[in-house]
């Protein structure tokens, strides 16, 4: 994004600046960072189900091959 702003100001457009239109859609910093908070925790439960299933597996495998 900044090399687009640099390459813009080269042009000689000036910055880019938002309009109260487009603002007003986008959500609040606090609720982005909760979104990508649950994100960052669902991920990370999926990787230790992952886990959990592949020592699971190698449980059962193991007591079969005994």
């Amino acid at each position: 994004m900044a090399v687009m702003e640099s390459a813009r100001n080269r042009l000689g457009a000036g910055p880019h600046v938002l309009s109260d239109a487009s603002g007003a859609c986008r959500p609040s910093t606090w609720q982005r960072m909760a979104l990508e908070l649950v994100g960052t925790f669902l991920v990370l439960m999926g990787i230790a189900a992952g886990v959990l299933t592949l020592c699971f597996a190698l449980v059962v495998v193991h007591g079969i091959m005994h």
